[in-house]
């Protein structure tokens, strides 16, 4: 039977050739036994992988905080392309501030055909803050 100890070492082995399931696989399997920086990296590669269900999973387990900065990249990157769907999923998950949701809106409100998007997404991140905000939302 193999020892934790040796399954972290292959699991970093397998990380740094790119292996990512494999080595996620692994350091899943004793996530006592992973350091901070085994679990960064992880989340890293995956990150640049657009796999962002992953990312959330292994930051819940491995403990460590949600990569927010690069979130707000990648929806900021998503909104410019006009995937309102992916931006929207990373902007709630990095917990956007009130000006990229206004660019959101901005985007959304540039088709009538988005118009329920439109008040759902005002509803939910920029009216509870207009009520205690002053002339945000104008």
């Amino acid at each position: 039977m193999p020892t934790v100890a040796s399954q972290v070492f292959i699991a970093r082995r397998y990380l740094a050739r790119g292996f990512l399931d494999t080595a996620m696989h692994l350091l899943l399997r004793h996530p006592e036994a992973a350091s901070r920086a085994d679990w960064e990296r992880l989340v890293e590669g995956l990150l640049e992988r657009q796999r962002i269900a992953d990312v959330v999973r292994v930051c819940a387990i491995g403990g460590i905080p949600l990569p927010r900065a690069r979130l707000l990249a990648l929806g900021d990157a998503r909104l410019e392309a006009r995937d309102v769907k992916g931006a929207k999923l990373l902007y709630e998950l990095a917990e956007a501030d009130a000006a990229r949701w206004e660019r959101f809106i901005d985007v959304l409100t540039a088709s009538p055909a988005l118009e329920r998007l439109a008040i759902e997404v005002a509803e939910r991140h920029l009216l509870p803050r207009a009520l205690q905000e002053p002339g945000l939302g104008t």
